[in-house]
Order: structure tokens, then C-alpha cells, then sequence
């Protein structure tokens, strides 16, 4: 009879101090949660009567529920019979970790939230920094074929002009007049594709120049006092801006002005109606040019098709599989959350369970 009170005692004392113990943070987790819901029903931050009431009853609902819940196995599982108790000690622990898993992952949302914008922001910033790169590249590519175009128009007149004078290339004389303009037309061509991509220049540089400046705005913004949802609002405004500034930038890269002189460089001229003479003149000096006019335009053109980056809405839930390292701390810290009252748990029906000597 003494050793029965004795292990009774035990057991009561064991239950109330794991219960006691894990109704903190069980309370802990419903906050978190409570947090969840208020940025589901209210993203904006302003909370209406009926969002505090939801919130205040998820609260209550996960505080009340887990604690509930160990209770339930504290109380019932150690007066159980062997067989029954694993069974029903199994099930009861793995329902609790299947909603504690479930809860650890709304509590970590709200813990990473701050560091999760933070890396979203940072990571938005490196990728405009990097598209603006990019496309500062291929304009260094476009505008490098200037003296290409050049020595193109240059050779077509010195050729047309030759060709007029003394029919060189042709060597028929009757068709001495088609290849001589042909030439003409293909220097005429090469003139037109240089002035296009000179007169690109002073509005390529009044872009870059604002794009640099914006960037040096989110930048400042980034690193601002601003409330974090406020810098979220205004990055948002300049990243729409840099949208709009970029996509300018990939309506005035000239490589359109190439394609149109290699595509008139290319063409077949015996179709055309030259003579072989001429039109043999014409690809052998001229082939090779076209070729290099479009070299890495195909790399051009697939990074004007690219989404333009920007700073785009994302979840607290997203930020935990999208920023993995800038969250790991509010996971350990959630899984703390959930982990300890089920060890707590299993410590104490452990302790409850064992035979008395």
C-alpha cells in the first residue's frame, strides 16, 4: 500500500511538473501562431474587430489545444494496461508531432520574417544589379560592331566605285550597272546600321544613368530606419520603376540594325540577279562580315525575352524555403518551440510508466 501511494504520488508530481512545464510553450506557440493568422487576414497590418477575434481564437484554440492534449496523455496513458499503453502512447505522440511539426512552421515564419525580408530585398537588389550588368554587356557588344560597320561601308563604296569605273568584279559590262549599285546599296545599308547605333548611345546612357541612381535609392532604402513593411511598399515602387526603366533599355539595344545589315550582307546574290563574277566578289568580301555582325545577338535576344527582376510579394511561409540560411535560426529556435514539451512528454512517461521495485 506505501509503495503504491508512493509511486501515485510520483506520478502526480511527475504529470503536474511536465504539464507545468510545457504550458508556457504551448502558450508560446499559439502566440506565434496568432501572429500567422493576423498577417493572413490582414496583410496590410490593420487589423479589423473581426481580425482580432480570429486571431485571439486561434490563439486560444492552439495554447488550449496542445496543453489539452498533454494532458490527455500525462493523465490517461500511465493507467493504462502495457499492451493498450504503447499502442495508445504511440498514437497519442504522433498525432503531437504531426500538429507540432505543423505549428513549428507557422512559428518559424514569424520568427524569420525579419531576416527573411531582409535576404528578399538583398537578393532583389543583386538581381537587378546583375540584369543591369547584363544588359550593360550587350550593349558593349552592339556598340563594339560600330567600326565593323565602318570598314563595311568603306569596302562597299571603294568596290561600287571600282566596279562602276572599270567593272572589276562583273567583267561583263552589261551588268556592270546592277553589281556597282548592289554594292552602293550594301555601303548605303552599313551607313544606316552605324548611325543607328550611334544615335542609340546618348539615350543608352541617360538610362543606365537612371537605373544607377535608382539603384543607389534602393540601396538607401534597404539600408534605411524605414519600418520594415514601409521599406517593403517603397522598394516595390522602385522596383516597378526598374522594370520600366529596363525594359526601355531592352527596346534601344540596336540589334535589330545588325540583323537588318548581316540579313542584307547574306542574301543569295545569283538569285538576286547579279552575275556569277559579282556576286561571288560580293560573299567572299562580305560573308564573313555578316557572320561576325551576329555574333551572340541570339544571347541578346533571349535576355530581352528574360522576366525583368524586382521586388515581388512574398509570404513569411516562402521566405523560410526561399532564404534557407537566413531563416535557419527561426527554425532551431520553432523546433525548440515543439520539440522540448515532447521530449518533456516522453521523459515523463517514462518516469510514470516504470515498474516500482
Amino acid at each position: 500500500m506505501v509503495v503504491k501511494n508512493r509511486v501515485s504520488v510520483l506520478r502526480s508530481s511527475v504529470a503536474r511538473g511536465v504539464f507545468m512545464f510545457n504550458v508556457p510553450l504551448h502558450v508560446g506557440t499559439g502566440l506565434f501562431t496568432g501572429v500567422t493568422v493576423a498577417n493572413l487576414v490582414a496583410p496590410s497590418g490593420v487589423l479589423s474587430v473581426g481580425n482580432w477575434i480570429e486571431v485571439g481564437l486561434a490563439v486560444m484554440a492552439v495554447s488550449i489545444g496542445l496543453s489539452y492534449l498533454s494532458y490527455m496523455i500525462l493523465t490517461y496513458v500511465p493507467q493504462l494496461g502495457p499492451a493498450r499503453r504503447k499502442s495508445a502512447m504511440a498514437a497519442l505522440l504522433v498525432v503531437y508531432a504531426t500538429v507540432a511539426l505543423t505549428l513549428s512552421v507557422a512559428t518559424a515564419s514569424v520568427l524569420g520574417s525579419a531576416a527573411g525580408e531582409v535576404a528578399h530585398m538583398e537578393a532583389s537588389l543583386s538581381a537587378m544589379k546583375s540584369a543591369t550588368d547584363d544588359r550593360r554587356r550587350a550593349y558593349a557588344t552592339i556598340i563594339n560592331r560600330v567600326t565593323a560597320l565602318d570598314e563595311c561601308a568603306d569596302t562597299a563604296r571603294l568596290m561600287s566605285e571600282q566596279e562602276r569605273l572599270t567593272g572589276a568584279f562583273s567583267r561583263e559590262g552589261g551588268d556592270v550597272g546592277r553589281v556597282a549599285v548592289s554594292l552602293r546599296n550594301i555601303s548605303v545599308g552599313c551607313d544606316t546600321g552605324r548611325e543607328a547605333l550611334l544615335n542609340s548611345r546618348s539615350r543608352m546612357a541617360r538610362l543606365f544613368w537612371s537605373i544607377d541612381r535608382l539603384l543607389i535609392d534602393m540601396r538607401r532604402t534597404v539600408d534605411g530606419d524605414l519600418d520594415r513593411r514601409a521599406k517593403l511598399v517603397v522598394l516595390r515602387k522602385q522596383g516597378d520603376e526598374f522594370q520600366k526603366l529596363t525594359r526601355a533599355v531592352n527596346d534601344a539595344l540596336a540589334d535589330d540594325a545588325l540583323l537588318a545589315v548581316a540579313g542584307a550582307l547574306s542574301k543569295d546574290w545569283e538569285a538576286a540577279g547579279l552575275p556569277v563574277r559579282g556576286a561571288a566578289a560580293i560573299a567572299q568580301n562580305f560573308g564573313g562580315l555578316a557572320d561576325s555582325l551576329t555574333a551572340d545577338l541570339d544571347d541578346i535576344a533571349y535576355l530581352k525575352t528574360r522576366p525583368i527582376p524586382s521586388v515581388l510579394v512574398v509570404s513569411n511561409m516562402a521566405y523560410l524555403v526561399t532564404y534557407p540560411s537566413a531563416t535557419m535560426t527561426a527554425w532551431a529556435v520553432s523546433a525548440c518551440f515543439e520539440v522540448i514539451p515532447l521530449l518533456a512528454l516522453m521523459l515523463g512517461l517514462a518516469i510514470m510508466t516504470q515498474r516500482p521495485n
